[in-house]
């Protein structure tokens, strides 16, 4: 069949397009790219040859085929780019995936150690308003205030290992280097950071005080604004009030988020209780108190309570298989169910260290509502970040465990009950194709893997000379 001049003529424009578009694919890949365009070219244009006179809506193919090469060979430059960063060989790895979420995990970790309020919530430590009453046997009766409307005083006995008590009051505080300041201090006990186990940093000495002088240790923000982190400080005297005191050491730890906020906590054997002001009981829990009313228990229960309303909010499946797929060997199943099992442990220490986090840090970590806050941020990010888990799971390779890529649209809608419709995507290992139905129906109800096998390879080989190419 003789072709007329105007047909040659889009012919050669065609092609003038293509060869456009190869420039812009990798040197390495110019000449694969070039022919599979001019070949699918090919069966475009045989559409215009069926007639003495070009079609127009054949050429509109043509064209918008050639245009949608630009489109191929874009992507592909970028890609060779992206394959020459440091970390592309690990972008969408199970081990990048790990890595940050071992990152999140020590950063969760690492605010509830350096945060005094989250640091006082998880101490073995409970805190209540000093209740005034006529009946306690002492003007101080620590184990009668834990006991009074709470529990009985055998089990106050079970689950406390010790007591104190602490009152804060408004003093004005000078010393000879220091100018007169007012702190927020607290009155306590000369026992009371050993009864409560709570850490002091003790100062460096260079001069004693008086011995039966009452001590004084300081929070760690007085300790830096007003001594400028000096660490020998033991003996200096100092005048609070009407009483002269010596420095002991920082308070460290939990006490800095006992309520009160206190700059200071003055330690005398016989502190002196003022009723005016807020006072506070204190408790240490046994190991029997801390297992029993512990505030794991908070943040344990919202994360056991989203295990179990999973079922009810998501699917818990990760797929099926196709048919005409070949059997993974069982340590490749194996492997694929382990990296879902470290991230979902990965994920409960998270949320586990993130609610406390959260519910010492926005309220006072002994009110009652910092437990309801822990309690509720728990549920919600166990929920999500299990669902967050099932859903990457099913976005990655059984073979590799790399994310899978490229999707495509596959058939149409309307055709749903002839052939299935929906997304494709591909490992770019050349492992498999996941198949993702748009409408579920009964015989294409969830996501299905296709195994790929051995003569596809061939298709995502790259060439040993590549890396030197792709920056041509």
């Amino acid at each position: 069949m003789t072709i007329s001049p105007l047909q040659s003529a889009i012919g050669r424009a065609h092609l003038g397009l293509l060869w456009g578009a190869s420039l812009l694919v990798p040197a390495w890949r110019r000449s694969q790219w070039s022919h599979e365009w001019r070949t699918e070219l090919w069966y475009v244009l045989r559409e215009c040859s069926c007639k003495a006179n070009a079609r127009p809506r054949s050429i509109r193919e043509a064209t918008a085929f050639c245009m949608g090469a630009y489109q191929d060979a874009i992507w592909l430059r970028e890609r060779s780019w992206q394959e020459q960063q440091p970390l592309a060989r690990i972008r969408g790895s199970a081990a990048l995936c790990l890595l940050l979420l071992m990152g999140i995990f020590f950063s969760t970790w690492g605010m509830a150690q350096i945060s005094p309020q989250v640091a006082a919530g998880m101490s073995r430590i409970q805190v209540y308003p000093w209740q005034v009453s006529d009946h306690r046997a002492v003007p101080c009766d620590c184990a009668f205030d834990l006991t009074a409307g709470r529990r009985s005083s055998r089990n106050t006995q079970l689950f406390f290992d010790g007591f104190s008590h602490y009152a804060i009051a408004r003093e004005a505080v000078w010393a000879e280097s220091m100018p007169r300041t007012e702190w927020t201090l607290a009155l306590a006990r000369s026992d009371f950071f050993a009864v409560l186990h709570l850490p002091v940093r003790a100062m460096e000495g260079v001069r004693r005080g008086p011995e039966r002088l009452p001590q004084i240790v300081l929070s760690h923000e007085i300790w830096i604004r007003d001594f400028g982190s000096k660490p020998n400080l033991a003996g200096v005297e100092l005048h609070v009030g009407s009483v002269d005191a010596v420095i002991a050491g920082v308070a460290l730890g939990g006490s800095m988020g006992l309520p009160g906020k206190a700059n200071a906590w003055l330690l005398s054997p016989d502190p002196p209780i003022r009723t005016d002001n807020a006072e506070f009981v204190v408790g240490h829990l046994s190991p029997v108190g801390w297992f029993d009313d512990g505030r794991w228990a908070l943040s344990v229960g919202g994360m056991l309570l989203a295990i179990l309303a999973m079922p009810c909010i998501t699917s818990l499946s990760i797929g099926e298989y196709g048919g005409s797929s070949h059997k993974l060997p069982l340590a490749r199943r194996s492997r694929f169910c382990a990296f879902l099992i470290a991230k979902i442990c990965v994920l409960l220490g998270i949320v586990y260290f993130a609610s406390v986090d959260l519910g010492c840090s926005l309220l006072q970590p002994f009110s009652q509502f910092s437990g309801y806050v822990q309690s509720a941020s728990s549920f919600a990010l166990c929920l999500w970040g299990l669902s967050w888990a099932f859903r990457d799971q099913r976005q990655r390779c059984p073979v590799c465990l790399r994310c899978m890529a490229h999707p495509v649209e596959v058939g149409q809608p309307s055709r749903t009950f002839l052939a299935w419709s929906g997304t494709e995507l591909v490992c770019e290992g050349g492992h498999a194709l996941l198949h993702i139905p748009e409408i579920a129906t009964s015989w294409f109800s969830t996501q299905r893997w296709v195994y790929l096998d051995e003569s596809w390879q061939f298709l995502f080989a790259r060439p040993s000379g590549a890396s030197s190419l792709a920056k041509s």
